[in-house]
């Protein structure tokens, strides 16, 4: 079975309406498909053409004004917030990006992929039910989640490895026991949340867990915590299904981050998860793409998490 890639134009059109580049711009995925093109098992990766998700589907995971308010955006330029900005197309990005999950979605439980890799933007685990913020207009793995739920799963497990707290998509299933988050994450830094005591509410407590880490943290100890943690909670909540939010902005070369993951040290991250879901859901994972600002390392982070999901495909 392959690895499925997505990756759109459409995804490029959203960039700053600034004369100075905005760290998220579509630099970032052009230069990680240069590499990837490069690459000879490319031709292998089955690449679905989007289907688009139904404004419907939209309106039952965030609220009718967040996404009026992104509907509104059309034809504009401006600032949601004082991080995210938009310009004349910045909502066909969002809209495609929030699809290109759903279409993986659908073309895994089809039978054509074991694994698969959106390269998405903009990113979208800050985006709350009704919040724009930091650099998110809408919450990819999120919606993805809750039409994985539609399709009939039970019981998710989402791994978000982002330098920055994931709590756009905490808050969404804060109080879902068939829904697990976990973030792995520098702390004290934006956006301030993810602490260990934030293990969820009502009927969802447990199925919560946040990993705050010092700045300098380093491969081996993140290792470590992948090991002898992370992958035990997997196996304990035994998903059908792990989401990844892979930001890459944990790595040491990155502008805005301060951790110091290397690309082996993303990896390995990435060979400790497939072998966990080998084993637990049948290697089923399916992997978005979140924060990265430096390009040849978000380029070469990207391409090695690639290669180890083709790996197990």
């Amino acid at each position: 079975m392959a690895t499925g890639l997505i990756f759109s134009e459409a995804f490029l059109y959203h960039n700053s309406n600034s004369t100075s580049p905005h760290f998220e711009n579509s630099d970032r995925l052009i230069t990680s498909m240069e590499l990837l093109q490069k690459k000879t098992y490319f031709s292998s990766l089955y690449q679905p053409e989007i289907q688009d998700i139904s404004i419907d589907f939209l309106n039952q995971t965030h609220s009718r004004n967040h996404i009026q308010k992104i509907e509104n955006s059309k034809g504009k330029r401006g600032y949601f917030d004082s991080d995210t900005t938009f310009t004349e197309k910045s909502w066909f990005s969002a809209f495609k990006a929030a699809s290109s999950g759903t279409t993986m979605v659908d073309t895994l439980l089809e039978g054509k992929i074991k694994n698969g890799f959106s390269l998405l933007r903009p990113p979208g685990h800050h985006a709350e039910q009704n919040r724009i913020m930091g650099f998110c207009m809408l919450n990819n793995i999120a919606i993805a989640a809750k039409y994985l739920q539609l399709r009939g799963l039970k019981k998710i497990f989402i791994l978000d490895w982002d330098v920055h707290h994931g709590n756009g998509t905490q808050e969404f299933f804060y109080g879902d026991p068939n829904v697990f988050f976990l973030s792995i994450h520098q702390f004290p830094f934006y956006p301030m949340t993810g602490l260990p005591t934030e293990t969820g509410e009502a009927m969802g407590i447990g199925t919560t867990k946040n990993i705050p880490l010092k700045a300098g943290t380093e491969d081996n100890t993140y290792i470590n915590l992948f090991k002898e943690t992370i992958v035990p909670t997997i196996e304990r909540f035994n998903p059908e299904i792990i989401l990844i939010s892979a930001g890459f902005d944990a790595h040491k070369n990155d502008p805005l981050g301060g951790m110091q993951i290397s690309t082996s040290g993303f990896e390995q991250l990435t060979r400790i998860v497939l072998e966990c879901a080998k084993n637990v859901c049948q290697g089923r994972v399916l992997s978005f793409l979140e924060g990265g600002y430096d390009l040849t390392s978000l380029a070469e982070s990207v391409e090695a998490h690639i290669a180890v999901l083709q790996s197990f495909s």
